[in-house]
């Protein structure tokens, strides 16, 4: 299956507009969101313009949310997409499994979504904070040589996240992918192969305009 992945929106409405003449020019099987779709929950405008370009293309889309999707705004993603925060779905063959970034008063409470160590393996794992000290982050698709000795247990496929904007790329962590990806607030997002994992970076600028 192909998979559209867009992370960190944040109310950017050139996205939007061109993410409408993506979907009608390319083919997506699913949407997969790392979250911050909004910057403090603050425009409804904005989230309800995202909703209507997602519904009218009908992709299934999955999502965990992002630190600044809070308030009604999460409330309203929440009720019309597919959440995987802390829980596990199956789509067409694939294991997808999440955790969001929700802010309290000290950070980022985050728990481990409560699924089995079955269901985590080799499944796509969306998080919103990317995994910590990510080493060979490129930002172009790629994969060693030999994949590393280190096998480790009930881990994902790969795991997909936003957060960090300026700081993405492709890396890996063992036998796992990590797709750190870019944010849509500059524009750019990514297409995956569930199945063999490749990765095409995607330039929104391409499809900022209109299609009569």
């Amino acid at each position: 299956m192909k998979a559209l992945c867009i992370a960190d929106l944040h109310d950017k409405v050139k996205f939007v507009l061109a993410l409408d003449v993506l979907l009608k020019e390319k083919k997506f099987d699913l949407i997969l969101c790392t979250g911050d779709i909004t910057s403090g929950g603050h425009s409804m405008e904005y989230v309800l313009k995202f909703l209507d370009v997602i519904h009218s293309h009908k992709i299934p889309t999955f999502w965990v949310p992002g630190n600044n999707d809070v308030g009604e705004a999460f409330g309203t993603l929440q009720e019309n997409l597919t959440s995987v925060e802390n829980n596990f779905v199956e789509f067409q063959g694939e294991k997808i499994v999440g955790m969001g970034g929700i802010p309290d008063l000290y950070g980022h409470n985050i728990f481990p979504p409560k699924v089995s160590a079955k269901e985590i393996e080799d499944s796509i794992f969306l998080s919103h904070i990317p995994p910590k000290k990510i080493e060979n982050l490129k930002k172009f698709d790629w994969q060693p040589e030999k994949f590393a000795e280190l096998k480790l247990s009930a881990a994902p496929k790969i795991q997909i996240s936003g957060h960090i904007h300026h700081n993405w790329g492709v890396a890996w962590i063992g036998r796992t992918k990590v797709l750190k990806m870019p944010a849509g607030l500059d524009m750019m997002a990514a297409s995956l192969d569930t199945k063999t994992l490749e990765v095409d970076f995607i330039e929104m600028k391409k499809y900022d305009r209109v299609i009569l």
